[in-house]
């Protein structure tokens, strides 16, 4: 998914959870977007290459790193938890776990993902099946998101 359509997810979403969340717009767009570094390299070289050179890279050629699946996600969860339960119970900290959850939820729901990574690298896809279909997803859940916030605003 883009990182317009995760930011404003994630904003709508936690507009039902935190009072006043305009006022941590900067840190949900942070936490929201915050696990897909690992993209920086793809789109520096998608930047930097030709049209032509851009259509030869696979479609899954991604850097993805393994905190963006299953076992990196409930260790990050972990690491937050613990920092609630040794006293830190600040809002960041509420905004930082639930955008980085809400964001591997949306990716789970619509980019391939390893679920069982370490342990198998076996991609599955849950809604589409060629890149054509991805493509028709993420317009569709972009503009799904730019409406919910919108109105979450």
């Amino acid at each position: 998914m883009n990182p317009i359509a995760h930011i404003f997810f994630t904003y709508s979403i936690l507009s039902f959870i935190i009072p006043d969340t305009r006022k941590y717009l900067l840190p949900i767009i942070i936490f929201s977007i915050i696990i897909d570094i690992d993209h920086i390299p793809i789109y520096l070289k998608k930047i930097f290459t030709s049209r032509e050179s851009i259509i030869k890279i696979p479609y899954n050629n991604t850097l993805r790193m393994p905190i963006q699946e299953p076992i990196g996600i409930i260790i990050i969860e972990m690491i937050l938890l613990l920092l609630y339960l040794f006293g830190i119970k600040h809002i960041i900290l509420l905004i930082a776990s639930l955008s980085i959850l809400i964001h591997w939820l949306i990716d789970f729901l619509t980019v391939p993902t390893c679920p069982l990574y370490p342990i198998s690298t076996k991609e599955i896809t849950l809604f589409y099946k060629t890149k054509k279909s991805r493509v028709k997803l993420e317009i569709i859940l972009t503009i799904i998101s730019v409406i919910l916030f919108a109105l979450t605003i």
